[in-house]
């Protein structure tokens, strides 16, 4: 009995002290820092306070110069021709993922103008000095050449004919004329007109046509319109100096620039409606750098400066006597409000804005930079 409680009590002193030890242990280990668990928190901190990249205001889209640009209602993609051969490039409406459509080159291409459905394209090519309108099938990869005598070709609302200005060299006379894309079954609108320079639009979403002489300071502008079918031309607009127009979404009304009269050298911006009432909406830049919203109650538009004193506006800008440094701002035309659509601090070098125009979505502003003639993204 004496040796059972000797080894019974030593036993029990084993088992006390082995429990003392894994207590304190215990004890301990709860006390001191976890260095596993500690390592993965200061990652997962670092992490977390890595400053993200800055999204630029303006970034550019082409990495080459282009001309045409325009967005399609139907892909969202914003179409554009490469302005060194006239492949024809396409980008999403953010700007990325440029993608060669067309490997068609057009050499001496001028300028580019889209059909609505973006099928067809007309455009202007030079060759031994002499520009002349062709007719550009993108499905079939053709090209047609047009009348040299045809000028200042535009397409209707379906892009089922094109309304051109036409110079008879014989008799020396002008006429506002439309006919199929390639130039057949024409008919005469206006069998003459008074202006060697014309500017020709039609209006959205109508089956009318205007016209109007080409922004010249010393010229008083008269902006007409006349059916597509024929009929007599009414005047809307006169009165106004250096005048451009650029007609809204649906129609109903034009953006004017124009001197602020005809002694001043200083641009404002307005709008007329289709029975010529006209409003000043005190801004002073010119009608192509600008772009309506869909609505019809926002403009978008870039703000000149860097003008150079002395010059005769919009005369010497239209002959690229000089670049502009432009802001970006938006109005509404309801309430008149003004905002910046981009700050100061993020306009990160020299734009003169030409082409401007909305991405469908209507959350990106494009536009050519006259700079370096390549086309730039504004995230709105």
């Amino acid at each position: 009995m004496k040796k059972v409680f000797i080894i019974s009590a030593v036993s029990l002193v084993v088992v006390l002290l082995v429990l003392g030890v894994y207590n304190f242990d215990f004890k301990a280990f709860e006390r001191s820092p976890k260095p596993v668990v500690q390592q993965v928190e200061q990652v997962k901190t670092v992490a977390t306070e890595t400053p993200t990249e800055k999204t630029e205001k303006i970034s550019l889209v082409s990495k080459e110069p282009v001309l045409g640009a325009v967005a399609d209602k139907k892909t969202e993609k914003v179409f554009y021709y490469a302005a060194a051969n006239g492949t024809i490039w396409q980008v999403d409406s953010d700007g990325l993922n440029e993608l060669l459509i067309s490997e068609v080159k057009i050499a001496g291409l001028e300028s580019a103008a889209w059909s609505p459905d973006r099928l067809k394209t007309l455009v202007t090519i030079k060759q031994d000095g002499k520009s002349f309108f062709s007719l550009t099938d993108n499905v079939k990869k053709t090209q047609t050449k047009l009348k040299e005598s045809l000028e200042n070709a535009t397409w209707d609302s379906l892009g089922a004919k094109i309304i051109y200005k036409y110079y008879d060299s014989k008799n020396k006379k002008r006429s506002l004329n439309i006919s199929d894309p390639d130039g057949q079954n024409w008919s005469t609108l206006v069998a003459e007109l008074p202006f060697r320079d014309l500017s020709i639009a039609i209006i959205p979403s109508t089956s009318i046509i205007s016209f109007w002489n080409t922004p010249n300071s010393s010229e008083e502008s008269n902006l007409q319109i006349i059916a597509a079918t024929g009929g007599e031309a009414k005047s809307i607009l006169k009165g106004k100096f250096g005048a451009d127009y650029l007609w809204s979404p649906d129609g109903s009304r034009a953006l004017v620039s124009s001197l602020v009269s005809k002694e001043s050298k200083i641009m404002t911006l307005g709008v007329v409606d289709l029975q010529g009432q006209y409003r000043d909406l005190g801004i002073p830049t010119i009608a192509s750098k600008c772009a309506w919203s869909a609505d019809g109650k926002t403009i978008y538009y870039a703000l000149p400066g860097a003008i150079p004193t002395g010059a005769i506006m919009p005369n010497d800008y239209q002959d690229k006597k000089f670049l502009t440094q432009d802001t970006f701002w938006k109005i509404n035309v309801i309430t008149n409000s003004k905002e910046r659509v981009v700050e100061l601090a993020d306009i990160q070098g020299a734009f003169d804005v030409s082409n401007l125009f909305l991405s469908v979505t209507e959350d990106s502003l494009f536009f050519i930079n006259q700079v370096d003639k390549k086309l730039y993204r504004i995230a709105l």
